[in-house]
């Protein structure tokens, strides 16, 4: 079984792991405790098929799927580390090795690629430890029914 959906998903939680000074990375984890903050969520997302090609039952899909990642639990005094990890977060992303090869190796035609879409931020006022960043990425990658 290979599901492209899945390995980038379970890649993406790996690579936010790894930023500067996040304490915790999960999955669709929305109960933190406050030792784990700063924390990175990876949300599963959307995921949409390009089904304007006429093609036979079964046969390979160009798919876009687009998770969300949530830095959660930053100091009431960010600014500047939000930029930061906006930066840290893009670079991770967009340069993973691993990432990339999910990405090629399921739709090796070049169709294949990883965007970075946009953030949004909050500052949360009045209330302390409640601020963070949430960005998206898209991923575009051919589902293959046969091998799920």
């Amino acid at each position: 079984m290979v599901d492209v959906r899945e390995d980038i998903i379970l890649r993406l939680v790996e690579v936010v792991a790894t930023i500067p000074n996040i304490r915790s990375a999960y999955r669709n984890n929305t109960e933190l405790a406050e030792n784990q903050k700063p924390a990175a969520i990876v949300l599963d997302g959307d995921e949409e098929a390009n089904d304007s090609q006429n093609r036979p039952s079964g046969s390979p899909i160009i798919v876009q799927m687009t998770p969300g990642i949530i830095i959660f639990g930053l100091s009431s005094t960010a600014g500047p580390d939000l930029a930061v990890m906006r930066g840290e977060l893009i670079k991770r992303v967009l340069f993973d090795t691993e990432l990339n090869s999910l990405i090629t190796k399921s739709a090796p035609r070049g169709e294949g690629a990883i965007r970075y879409l946009g953030c949004q931020t909050d500052v949360g006022w009045l209330r302390d430890g409640f601020v963070w960043m949430a960005a998206q990425f898209s991923f575009k990658y051919a589902l293959r029914p046969e091998q799920l």
